[in-house]
């Protein structure tokens, strides 16, 4: 079974003897592999690392997983983060899930329970990677833009029809319209709503019209 990106899977934790049993299963799954005794060996490598899902145990010495949690939330953004948990770390679990996790697992556990999990973990990586990609697409496109295309974008995206949009910048409706249409030609986008779709993927901000504007 050929192993893609979303497969990946990092197991931290300083049980050798559970560590190399959570391995041995996760590949025998058809995920691609690799563990860690401590939390600061993951984090030397973490930037060179496929993005995958991060099994993190909660109780390590010298940094514990919540640790890695809360002090270092940008590293771990590109993985989907499931905590491993013992008896009495419930509330510890609960912070781990505040500071990003995806989900916890308690020990001990079934095989079949954990796959299921790792399972839908990737499901949300792969959604969160694909969104990612997207937002970075029409970001990109956006900044093709002339300073006038974007202001003519931003009050599309706020409602305003072509007219309100000419009134606004003091245009004549005939140049907004050559204006909108070079806009939707460096998008790529087939019409105004495709348009709009980029801009909030973007993160543009809408043109703010006046409440009591008239059409």
């Amino acid at each position: 079974m050929a192993v893609g990106e979303a497969e990946a899977c990092y197991l931290v934790d300083d049980d050798d003897a559970f560590r190399s049993s959570l391995l041995a299963l996760l590949t025998s799954a058809g995920y691609s592999c690799r563990g860690y005794a401590l939390a600061t060996d993951f984090i030397t490598e973490a930037a060179t690392l496929t993005p995958g899902l991060l099994l993190l145990d909660l109780r390590m010495p010298r940094m514990t997983g919540l640790d890695l949690l809360e002090t270092h939330p940008g590293l771990l953004e590109r993985f989907a983060v499931v905590v491993i948990s013992g008896h009495g770390d419930i509330e510890r679990a609960v912070r781990s899930i505040k500071a990003g996790a995806l989900d916890f697992i308690e020990k001990p556990f079934a095989s079949d329970k954990l796959l299921a999990l790792v399972k839908s973990a990737h499901r949300v990586l792969s959604r969160r990677t694909s969104d990612g990609a997207d937002r970075r697409d029409a970001m990109t496109k956006i900044a093709t833009l002339s300073p006038r295309e974007a202001e003519v974008l931003r009050l599309l995206l706020a409602g305003a029809p072509n007219k309100i949009v000419a009134r606004t910048l003091d245009l004549s409706v005939r140049t907004v319209e050559m204006h909108r249409a070079n806009m939707l030609a460096k998008l790529g986008a087939r019409s105004t709503a495709e348009a709009i779709h980029l801009a909030m993927l973007g993160d543009v901000v809408p043109w703010p019209l006046p409440t009591d504007r008239r059409y």
